[in-house]
């Protein structure tokens, strides 16, 4: 029988954490932006996907506290997040289709 108790050794596993982390929406979209960043613009992201600002995305992604109240993402923003995510990648397979074509 499999222990579900998880060990010191993968709490020390990177991969393991990251695979644990995104199984979180709140964690899977933290270290999505953590991992894009340089990547993606969040000031833009924010505007374009949410008409808001970086920081009202940044309290959100980081749930800080707002008014004594941790900020966090509705069901709804998670699911903009995602198709905000997948439109940006249509995109750039736009652009190297593009590229690619040119002469």
């Amino acid at each position: 029988m499999k222990e579900d108790k998880i060990s010191f050794e993968d709490i020390c596993n990177p991969e393991f954490r990251r695979k644990e982390q995104m199984k979180v929406k709140s964690e899977a979209v933290w270290l999505t932006f953590l991992e894009l960043d340089g990547i993606i613009n969040v000031s833009k992201f924010a505007k374009r996907y949410f008409n808001k600002s970086q920081s009202w995305f940044a309290q959100r992604v980081n749930g800080y506290d707002v008014n004594h109240k941790k900020a966090e993402f509705s069901t709804e923003d998670y699911s903009r997040i995602s198709s905000s995510l997948r439109d940006l990648a249509t995109e750039l397979n736009k652009y190297a289709d593009i590229i690619e074509n040119a002469e």
